[in-house]
């Protein structure tokens, strides 16, 4: 089988090396077109491809041209990135064949995120499949090999208790900051960017107690949206200085592809808080700004900044950590049903090794009932209309019984794995064999 998965998330790459082979979505077309036309005469790497590309994980699934390698995948990402090889293929991971199909089955699941049972990677999973499915990347294979996974995170959530908690990046950034800051009421919160993320941030404070909600994003008409259900008020992108001055927390997840806040950004912010907070007995200003985006929203060295505390979400693992011990007890039970879609997969697959000899199959019938039926036909001088559509029917009804048979069993003997020595048979057979 020729199914393919090259990838990296935050197990194995930090988020240094995640944010620079991360995919926006201006990306995908040109890089899925890449992955599967060729440009140069030569075979593409993939005849199908789809690619997942979130804060903790970038994935590139695919059905391999022959010839392509591991290697070939490495210097596809290291050209497209304009990165050298050396600086992330040791984070690579890669599989094949049904280990690819697990692995989807698992992360649609949520059983591959950094917090177990995430709510959102499923509908990032479609999102993936449903862009390359516009691009024209997706065939039968990556088509049922996604759809599969995509039952399998919908069980998992249904039939197991695994989703409940903390379920999301979002939350986990509120709850190291209530952890850091204790009680968030009064505290100045400022949110940048427009999407899911900040709208579930935006929830999760609220329910923390949260009641000063800034929100600002490029988008005016997203952040009023978001503002407007939540209470919060709405900045335009031009005021991001003067909202960070007044912010105690910061909460950034844009899909910006480079920092949009800088060392000196935050140093003007601290300045400021000083001079207009400035009194003998009070304590110093701080910052506490959390970075849920990947590529990074903040720059590194702001976190040597006094009074300035970035964490990326690399650092909510000692949010999340004890999340996994809550939810070991279903991790069975969700893995049972992950096998069980895979193994639906794969009985598929193996019925797909039947299809090429069943068609041959078939074409040779067709052959053999039109020459005999032309034949007959010439003998047979003055038929009416009506007759002649009985003679033909009765052709194909002959045929398809007679090939019924074989055709079940070979489907079924492919869906246990014998499929190439049935279909080695049938066309010895049949004299299929050109």
């Amino acid at each position: 089988m020729n199914l393919f998965l090259a990838g990296l998330d935050h197990t194995t790459a930090p988020v240094e090396i995640r944010e620079q082979l991360a995919f926006s979505q201006t990306d995908l077309p040109s890089a899925l077109m890449r992955l599967t036309v060729s440009e140069t005469g030569a075979p593409p790497l993939f005849s199908e491809a789809v690619i997942l590309s979130t804060c903790n994980r970038v994935e590139l699934y695919g059905v391999t041209n022959p010839g392509t390698t591991t290697q070939h995948v490495v210097e596809f990402l290291s050209t497209f990135h304009q990165r050298p090889a050396e600086s992330f293929a040791h984070t690579l991971y890669f599989y094949q064949g049904e280990a690819v199909a697990r692995h989807l089955c698992a992360t649609a699941s949520g059983l591959r995120s950094l917090v177990l049972g995430e709510a959102q990677i499923q509908g990032q999973v479609r999102s993936a499949y449903e862009a390359a499915q516009r691009i024209g990347s997706v065939g039968s294979i990556l088509h049922r090999l996604f759809q599969i996974a995509l039952v399998a995170g919908k069980r998992v959530r249904h039939e197991t208790t695994i989703g409940k908690g903390a379920a999301s990046v979002s939350q986990a950034g509120v709850e190291l900051a209530r952890r850091r800051l204790g009680d968030l009421r009064g505290r100045e919160v400022l949110l940048i960017g427009g999407g899911e993320v900040s709208e579930l941030a935006a929830q999760n404070l609220i329910a923390n107690g949260a009641d000063r909600l800034t929100i600002v994003n490029r988008t005016s008409a997203r952040a009023a949206a978001l503002a407007e259900r939540y209470g919060a008020e709405m900045l335009d992108f031009g005021a991001l200085p003067q909202a960070l001055a007044r912010a105690d927390i910061v909460i950034s997840s844009t899909a910006a592809p480079v920092p949009i806040i800088y060392r000196h950004h935050v140093a003007e912010a601290i300045a400021h808080k000083q001079r207009t907070h400035a009194c003998g007995d009070c304590e110093p200003p701080t910052m506490l700004l959390i970075d849920l985006a990947v590529p990074r929203d903040i720059a590194s060295d702001v976190a040597q900044l006094p009074g300035v505390y970035l964490f990326t979400v690399d650092d909510l693992r000692e949010v999340v950590s004890h999340t996994i011990e809550l939810r070991s007890t279903v991790l069975d039970i969700a893995q049972q049903i992950v096998e069980e879609q895979v193994q639906e997969f794969m009985s598929w697959m193996r019925t797909q090794e039947a299809l090429p000899v069943l068609t041959m199959l078939r074409q040779r019938a067709e052959e053999v009932r039109n020459e005999e039926l032309t034949r007959a036909l010439r003998r047979l001088h003055d038929l009416s209309p009506e007759q002649r559509a009985v003679i033909e029917g009765m052709s194909r009804s002959i045929i398809n019984k007679l090939l019924h048979p074989p055709t079940r069993c070979l489907r079924e003997a492919a869906a246990h794995g014998q499929g190439k020595r049935y279909a080695s048979i049938l066309a010895e057979l049949f004299n299929l064999e050109h």
